[in-house]
């Protein structure tokens, strides 16, 4: 049932991302700070459990994120990828003859600027010093498109991923910033243990942001989502969207298509943010549509069978 074009080449260690030799298919995420590193191994143990006969087909991999992921994917050293949807419209716009191909719609990235504790009331010239976000990652972008857009240059500081809480509470950096499908982990221990704060765009600062980034759209965290003390939170949230080479499978790309489709509720209980991954066809499609990057072929298959199959059921008596 399943069949899975092999990689072209042999994985090697590129950038930061730890890659090995490899019979599996690579599922690229992004570093444990976020949500594509969690979700993504939930998503390849859900996709090996319904596609993989017993066998482990797909394995998730720690990664940058979505720039260090557009690039793998080109390279063809992973099969599939989570990533940002304006890095791979942007990408896909300077090379367009790339084979990368778009999938599913996964769930918005939200920005959450974290503030270390005591700086309840600090304003963004007041954050001097932070983690803008690994290097290459669509984080560290967003993170200089904030500050620049308000002539503004903090200090940036380059930690290991599992050392910023850390580094929040010994005060060596007044913020972090956190751009990842809610709810996020290290965001709810920064907040709910360790005293720190998220910061409240104000709507003219929103509403500039919104007009500088492409495609965002604005967010609001409701009040008490990360403990009862976190206020209404006006930020703003960026697509995701899983991404494969053209020569992976398309019969194994309709599958993922076909179980992304009708399994957000089951994964959902793994990780909140399946709650957001479009289960209709129509705005599925929409989405991807509007990045203006081709659909994989196997997801062509996918939306013309759903069609159909919708078409049959209601000519049935």
């Amino acid at each position: 049932m399943l069949s899975v074009d092999q990689p072209k080449v042999q994985v090697e260690t590129p950038l930061p991302p730890q890659l090995y030799s490899s019979s599996f298919q690579l599922l690229a995420t992004g570093n444990r700070l976020g949500t594509y590193y969690p979700a993504g191994h939930i998503l390849a143990d859900w996709l090996n459990s319904n596609l993989g006969d017993g066998e482990e087909v797909f394995r998730a991999i720690e990664t940058n994120g979505s720039i260090d992921n557009v690039k793998l994917l080109h390279e063809e050293k992973v099969a599939l990828a989570m990533a940002e949807s304006r890095i791979v419209k942007e990408f896909f716009a300077a090379h367009p003859q790339a084979k990368m191909r778009l999938v599913w719609p996964l769930w918005p990235d939200v920005v959450q600027l974290i503030r270390a504790p005591g700086l309840e009331k600090a304003q963004l010239a007041d954050l001097n010093v932070g983690f803008y976000g690994q290097q290459n990652s669509s984080t560290f972008r967003t993170s200089n498109e904030i500050f620049s857009a308000f002539a503004i240059e903090p200090n940036k500081q380059a930690i290991n991923p599992d050392r910023v809480l850390a580094a929040l509470k010994s005060g060596q950096i007044k913020f972090a910033m956190i751009q990842a499908g809610i709810p996020n982990r290290t965001v709810s221990d920064a907040v709910i243990f360790n005293n720190c704060s998220l910061f409240d765009f104000s709507d003219e600062q929103r509403q500039k942001l919104l007009e500088q980034i492409s495609t965002a759209w604005p967010v609001t965290i409701p009040a008490g989502y990360y403990g009862e003390r976190q206020p209404d939170i006006r930020t703003f949230g960026i697509p995701n969207v899983l991404i494969a080479h053209e020569k992976t499978s398309s019969a194994t790309i309709r599958l993922v298509c076909d179980l992304l489709s009708r399994s957000a509720m089951a994964l959902k209980i793994r990780h909140q943010a399946f709650a957001d991954v479009p289960a209709d066809d129509a705005q599925a499609r929409k989405i991807l549509e509007e990045i203006g990057v081709p659909l994989h072929q196997g997801t062509l298959n996918w939306f013309d069978a759903h069609k159909a199959s919708i078409a049959s059921d209601v000519a049935e008596p």
